[in-house]
């Protein structure tokens, strides 16, 4: 069986090639026949050319659109992602408004000899901590109706002030929260209406030349080590003792009996009291971007 096919393959080849001589002999002899024996050929050929082309060109328009709908699949996926995550920034940073506390309950102030206020001049200087801490309040008139942005420091200026005690206390610089809003406002770091994005505290630290480290989450021992070993930690705070909403504030120190030490931009009397570390850690925000909640500042060490 197999020789048959063989030879079946040979008689079929050599009637092609004789039927390939017995055209070029026309196509010389006689040019009409030749023409009437391929024309069809030639016709099928030129139509199945066409159907390849048809085709392939149909199959490029279709991946073309295959493509067009992948992109605009994608594009409506991030236009999504960004619009999720602008209402979760808003959600987070909305909160930002000076308010009462959620937890209003009598205070009981630390003694003067482990925190209070002074009067140095035209400033006044929380003692007790790591450093000679430069005190702002957001409600004071100098600065109280100041912009920041299109709101006023009064109502959503706590970032900004908390920095400025900060950067007036390590850096020398003549920082006020009103200066320092007008730089945060300029900088991008102000959403009206809503208060500072979050990244404002590695901004503040890069533009007046501090060193910056982002906490995240500590537990109550850990925020009294972290503390204990210097610099001031920035907190995020959410609804407690500190706010209703949102609220940017500074740990400025511990105590021999396991406290902390609050620099509170809003409130002069949550300034001037011992707070258990586990209460500070209770309340934080919990927002967890840009290094939120816990941001450690500290004075470049240089030889």
């Amino acid at each position: 069986m197999k020789r048959f096919f063989s030879i079946l393959g040979v008689i079929l080849l050599a009637a092609v090639c004789v039927g390939i001589a017995e055209l070029s002999v026309a196509r010389i002899e006689d040019p009409a026949l030749y023409e009437s024996v391929t024309a069809p050929a030639w016709e099928a050929l030129d139509r199945l050319r066409d159907d390849v082309d048809n085709r392939a060109a149909e199959l490029e328009a279709e991946r073309l659109e295959q493509e067009r709908l992948e992109q605009e699949r994608l594009r409506r996926l991030e236009e999504q992602r960004r619009q999720a995550e602008e209402t979760v920034i808003a959600l987070e940073i909305a909160a930002q408004e000076a308010s009462a506390p959620a937890i209003a309950e009598p205070l009981t102030l630390a003694d003067p000899a482990i925190t209070t206020l002074v009067t140095e001049g035209e400033r006044e200087v929380l003692t007790g901590g790591n450093i000679r801490l430069f005190y702002y309040n957001q409600s004071d008139a100098l600065w109280a109706e100041e912009r920041y942005g299109s709101d006023s420091i009064r109502g959503y200026g706590c970032g900004p002030t908390a920095l400025a005690m900060v950067v007036a206390s390590m850096t020398g610089e003549d920082a006020t929260p009103a200066n320092v809003a007008a730089w945060a406002a300029k900088a991008g770091y102000c959403s009206p209406h809503s208060g500072s994005y979050l990244s404002i505290v590695r901004g503040a630290a890069e533009h007046y030349g501090l060193s910056y480290e982002p906490l995240g989450v500590l537990d109550a021992e850990s925020l009294y080590t972290r503390l204990s070993e210097g610099g001031v930690i920035v907190a995020l705070m959410g609804p407690g003792h500190f706010t209703s909403k949102g609220h940017f504030i500074l740990l400025h120190g511990v105590t021999l009996s396991g406290e902390i030490l609050v620099a509170d931009p809003n409130s002069r009397d949550n300034s001037l009291v011992e707070w258990e570390p586990q209460v500070i850690i209770d309340e934080l925000s919990r927002s967890r971007h840009d290094g939120a909640p816990l941001w450690l500042l500290t004075v470049p060490f240089s030889l």
